[in-house]
């Protein structure tokens, strides 16, 4: 009997083994597939992280285009780089200045967007940020005499552009200076989500330090868990979860770049209106869009505005998805539009809905 059905019995052995052959190649397929290709590096005063996920033979390609990407974005805004486009309007003011079609694109971008927030986010309060360096070895607190002096050079409704076939031009008043930390690094990850698309990349995420994009699904096949920072904890503790696809999570808190002088913390999100590191009653903004760059310049302003004034932005440009955490750490102020895709997970704190209305 055994001699009959011989090969039968082989026939089937070889068949189990050809399965668990390709058991053992599709696990280690999905291993691979999760392991991602991860780029570092120190751009636009921050860590940056890129790491794409899922099977993309061009990757490195990807990744090295990526690099040089912020390299040259670096190049045209950053205020540390004498040849930048940002500091050359600003050794230049009350000058018409030639820019690049993205200098002049952000700007007027920033310009609109302060407009839209009643000057909480304002690009032109780089006089100020100045005077204070915080995050620098030689951070200080100004005289007060020296902020009133650079607060009269902080009207962003004064900065003009001219595009013609020439060339696009912009003009600061003298005495200005631009700084677009609030929003720069949003516009960088937007800029790069849309490389890395072209590329062919379905799955990855960007992290601009603080500036947070996703692309596609996760590795796991669904939307991708971000963790929200629990604010003055260790990097990694988190309070709260956002939970979505193709979306850019931007957050902004004193605790990421402070100083502490005689028992007083100071930090670097500057309130235009005073000159001094905002006193708003909260610890930490976050905005979830699909628009990082509207993300980067709301949260900075929601945090300015404080919990009152943010209520009542909220509900006159509805759809914002926001998570705005009170001072003390006990109150989550959520938004109709973020309850959808953000999930608390600290129990000690409270969570209140905040603003409303459509945009």
């Amino acid at each position: 009997m055994l001699a009959k059905n011989g090969g039968k019995y082989i026939l089937f052995a070889l068949a189990a083994l050809l399965l668990c052959l390709f058991a053992l190649h599709a696990a280690q397929q999905r291993e691979e597939t999760a392991k991602p290709h991860v780029l570092e590096s120190f751009r636009l005063g921050t860590v940056t992280r890129v790491a794409l996920y899922g099977e993309n033979a061009a990757a490195e390609k990807a990744l090295a285009e990526a690099d040089k990407f912020l390299r040259e974005f670096e190049r045209i805004f950053s205020v540390n780089i004498a040849s930048s486009d940002i500091s050359r309007l600003n050794a230049k003011a009350g000058e018409w200045v030639a820019v690049s079609g993205e200098c002049f694109r952000l700007v007027e971008r920033a310009r609109e967007l302060a407009e839209l927030t009643e000057g909480a986010f304002n690009p032109a309060i780089g006089g100020v940020v100045r005077l204070w360096r915080t995050g620098t070895p030689d951070q200080r607190i100004p005289e007060r005499g020296e902020i009133e002096k650079a607060l009269q050079s902080c009207d962003y409704r004064k900065i003009e552009s001219r595009a013609s076939e020439d060339g696009r031009y912009l003009r600061i008043p003298r005495g200005m200076e631009l700084d677009l930390g609030a929003i720069a690094k949003g516009r960088a990850a937007d800029m790069l989500k849309e490389k890395l698309r072209e590329a062919g990349v379905k799955s990855a995420i960007i992290d601009l330090g603080g500036n947070l994009d996703v692309i596609g699904l996760s590795p796991e096949g669904r939307g991708w868990r971000l963790g929200l920072q629990r604010p003055w904890s260790p990097r990694g503790e988190y309070f709260g979860i956002v939970e979505a696809e193709d979306i850019s999570v931007v957050t902004s808190g004193p605790y990421e770049r402070c100083f502490e002088k005689d028992g007083k913390i100071y930090h670097h999100i500057i309130d235009p209106a005073s000159g001094f590191p905002a006193e708003s009653g909260l610890s930490s903004v976050t905005v979830i869009d699909g628009d990082s760059a509207l993300a980067d310049a709301l949260c900075t302003a929601l945090f300015v505005m404080g919990r009152d004034r943010a209520a009542k932005f909220l509900e006159k440009n509805g759809g914002v998805a926001a998570v705005l955490l009170s001072a003390s750490g006990k109150t989550a102020f959520v938004t109709p539009a973020a309850r959808k895709i953000f999930r608390l997970t600290d129990e000690n704190i409270a969570l209140e809905e905040i603003g409303g209305g459509s945009r």
